[in-house]
């Protein structure tokens, strides 16, 4: 037994009669009063209950209460929750659809800008999807989606309303490979359309042209437009290439080093034409 425990029981032994005495004596006055008319018999019992079982009373009711709004909360904020998970899928789900609808609306006006385009030439040409773009290290080339099936052969010519892209290089049943103009493999008959100095432009192998074999003595300026001159047979004259962004002096004493920058951004292209005749000699 414990030290506390012995001096409870010690006391108890100790006082057992003053303690015995004390709580006749409350009994008694519990009869004595509870005897009258003007109390209820059991009045004094059930006040000292209510004065010691009130306080616990409370305490279980308000814990009662308190888990009570726990739950409440909990309950609306896996509502809150839901809703929110429900509005982002929405959110979400709204985004792609306007997405899909911007895509087709620049899809049409690029379509739209395409046709109108090949009405206003004075030959025939395909409208073609490009589907594959390769530039790996000096080859510049694109894939289409068109191909022997559609009528497309080899050397072809291949437009867009901003000037020239390239030609047929090889054809599949169903799909085509173009060589861009900036391709080192590709050279094109061209004239500076202001003076109508003639030359070759070829591609450099990344993203620009340059214009060969022109002279020092030749009249050629920064920002002299550069067209086809239709020599080749491939294209037809008067498309136009691009633009002289650089001149200097080569390193022959001889020719011109000019640099050309292509129209068409074939980096940024997703339609092309591609000419049905395939032999546009100047006459």
């Amino acid at each position: 037994m414990r030290s506390s425990e012995r001096n409870i029981y010690s006391f108890l032994r100790k006082h057992q009669l003053i303690i015995i005495s004390t709580v006749l004596a409350l009994f008694s006055l519990h009869l004595a009063l509870t005897g009258k008319r003007d109390y209820e018999r059991g009045y004094l019992l059930k006040e000292l209950l209510a004065y010691t079982v009130a306080p616990a009373q409370k305490m279980v009711l308000g814990a009662e209460a308190f888990v009570k709004g726990i739950w409440t909360d909990y309950v609306f904020l896996v509502g809150v929750r839901d809703d929110n998970e429900t509005l982002t899928k929405t959110v979400a789900a709204l985004r792609q659809e306007n997405n899909r609808l911007v895509e087709e609306l620049k899809l049409n006006e690029r379509l739209r800008a395409l046709i109108e385009y090949r009405e206003g030439l004075p030959y025939s040409a395909y409208g073609a999807g490009i589907i594959a773009l390769n530039k790996e290290s000096w080859t510049r080339t694109v894939v289409v989606d068109k191909g022997k099936e559609d009528g497309i052969a080899k050397d072809r010519a291949v437009i867009s309303p901003h000037g020239i892209v390239g030609r047929i290089l090889e054809v599949q049943n169903h799909t085509a490979r173009v060589l861009l103009a900036t391709d080192l493999r590709s050279n094109i008959d061209v004239v500076i359309q202001r003076t109508r100095v003639k030359g070759v432009v070829e591609g450099n192998g990344s993203d620009g042209i340059i214009l060969k074999y022109i002279r020092q003595v030749d009249d050629v300026q920064v920002g002299d437009l550069v067209v086809t001159s239709g020599l080749s047979g491939i294209f037809p004259k008067g498309l136009v290439v691009g633009e002289v962004t650089k001149i200097e002096k080569g390193g022959d004493n001889f020719f011109k080093h000019i640099e050309v920058r292509p129209a068409a951004d074939t980096g940024r292209l997703e339609e092309v034409l591609i000419l049905k005749e395939d032999s546009f000699y100047t006459e």
